[in-house]
């Protein structure tokens, strides 16, 4: 019941530690839920950590009931996106709660109170600070394993926001792709032909230290200019694409990194690991004292490929060269055993990144929702 909950805003260490750890008790039966790393989970929201904090603003909020956190949401305003998009359009974020409509009505309605209350006349999400974050609400595919990047949570909070007037906005999907046993003939004949055609050549960085130093702010110049007109994205700052090289890829293995280049000049790339989901589960929120060694081991044992990341500048597309890119990491892929690969979520409507899995085995398996109303 309503008097039973109280909705407080986070504002010590000890409320944060309760906010990132309440998943952790709502699913700890559940054999598909993800464990994220806590301390990567409360750096980002940490401003003096993350630099998303430099175009956003964020406050968090826990449902308490007898004394115990029963809920959580964030709520964001992002004016990054408010200057690219013209919208006054605030964010919720990192939402759960126990299975009780009555504590997500608060969560929710903490959220708008404060982006309205910041100026916003509409709200969305689940979004985080950046398109990078956490993106979307599950609504099919709640039988499979996610990818340590994906969403997941219960059905039953599709129904929580629709009854309190929430719509869609947008959809995500997923794919599942079946690795081949064999690089089908004619699509080694296509990289081949766009390749003489065009000129561009697809290779893997030598080193970590070479993807990280000399390619990594390139990929972060093709990324702003190849995601720039789809929806909710903004311009990575030169702080933000710091911290995700840093962050991220001196971590991959740089076989799963295909770069397309025009002579000198990066002009696509796709970044993929293997399937780290059961090793996050086994490391149960922690790197140390055993938990790296669970991810350091699928690193080399996983036969699921995940791709995180893929773009390709605009004046370059329709050219074959994602062909030539996925048929590069097919080639990797079936090197090191790989049997399936997840497509990781992309926009139902992003026909141009859903074509460089046409020519593979593929089916739609997850799919996630952003929701949106008006204030």
């Amino acid at each position: 019941m309503a008097h039973d909950i109280t909705i407080e805003p986070v504002r010590s260490a000890r409320d944060l530690s309760e906010f990132v750890r309440l998943p952790f008790r709502l699913y700890r039966n559940d054999p598909l839920w993800i464990p994220q790393i806590i301390a990567h989970e409360k750096a980002q929201f940490d401003p003096k950590r993350n630099p998303a904090f430099e175009t956003a603003r964020a406050q968090l909020f826990r449902a308490v009931r007898d004394g115990r956190t029963v809920g959580r949401v964030a709520a964001i305003v992002s004016d990054a996106f408010i200057e690219r998009w013209g919208r006054k359009c605030g964010r919720f974020g990192w939402f759960e709660c126990e299975n009780d409509p009555e504590i997500a009505r608060l969560l929710l309605s903490a959220a708008e109170e404060w982006v309205a209350g910041q100026g916003m006349t509409e709200i969305s999400g689940p979004l985080g600070f950046t398109d990078n974050d956490a993106t979307g609400l599950l609504i099919e595919g709640f039988d499979e394993l996610p990818p340590i990047a994906g969403t997941y949570n219960p059905p039953w909070y599709r129904g929580f926001l629709e009854g309190l007037g929430y719509s869609k906005e947008v959809d995500y999907v997923e794919y599942r792709i079946t690795v081949p046993q064999e690089l089908p003939e004619r699509v080694l004949k296509l990289a081949e032909h766009i390749a003489k055609r065009t000129g561009i050549r697809v290779f893997s960085p030598e080193s970590r230290k070479v993807l990280a130093r000399v390619w990594g702010p390139k990929i972060f110049e093709v990324l702003n200019r190849a995601y720039a007109d789809l929806y909710g994205t903004t311009l990575l700052t030169d702080a933000q694409i710091d911290f995700y090289i840093n962050s991220y890829l001196g971590q991959v293995d740089p076989s799963f990194i295909k770069l397309a280049a025009d002579g000198d000049k990066l002009v696509g790339f796709i970044i993929a690991m293997p399937n780290l989901s059961r090793a996050f589960q086994k490391a149960r929120g922690r790197l140390f004292p055993f938990g790296f060694v669970h991810i350091l081991r699928d690193m080399k044992r996983s036969d699921v490929l995940d791709f995180y990341l893929a773009g390709i500048l605009p004046e370059y597309r329709n050219k074959g060269i994602d062909a030539m890119m996925t048929m590069e990491m097919g080639r990797t892929a079936l090197e090191r055993g790989m049997k399936f690969a997840e497509s990781n979520h992309e926009l139902e409507d992003n026909t141009l990144i859903q074509s460089m899995w046409k020519l593979y085995d593929r089916r739609l398996h997850r799919r996630s929702r952003v929701f949106t109303r008006k204030l």
